[in-house]
């Protein structure tokens, strides 16, 4: 090798990346782990609403949240499952 192929090939070590070779990018990261926590805060808040508030769908009190919070996770887990066995998603 001659001198001018070793620092040709020690310049092309820190230029940039192929646009063809996949980046990281910051931003769909933070936007995965900030919808991923408001995904778990919402499933932690409607089970609560479900199982604890006011003693819980077994208990007299507060009927009326246990119903709402069951009902609102049925329609999620249901919308989750209709969106998981779409026909037009491709595998």
């Amino acid at each position: 090798m001659t001198p001018a192929d070793l620092w040709k090939r020690w310049v092309e070590f820190f230029d940039e990346e192929p646009a063809d070779e996949p980046r990281f990018d910051p931003v769909h990261l933070a936007t995965v782990l900030v919808a991923g926590m408001a995904a778990v805060g919402v499933l932690f808040w409607l089970l609560w609403g479900v199982l604890v508030y006011e003693g819980g769908l077994g208990s007299k009190e507060g009927w009326q949240v246990n119903v709402g919070a069951l009902v609102a996770l049925i329609a999620i887990i249901e919308a989750l499952r209709r969106a998981d066995r779409s026909p037009t998603r491709s595998r």
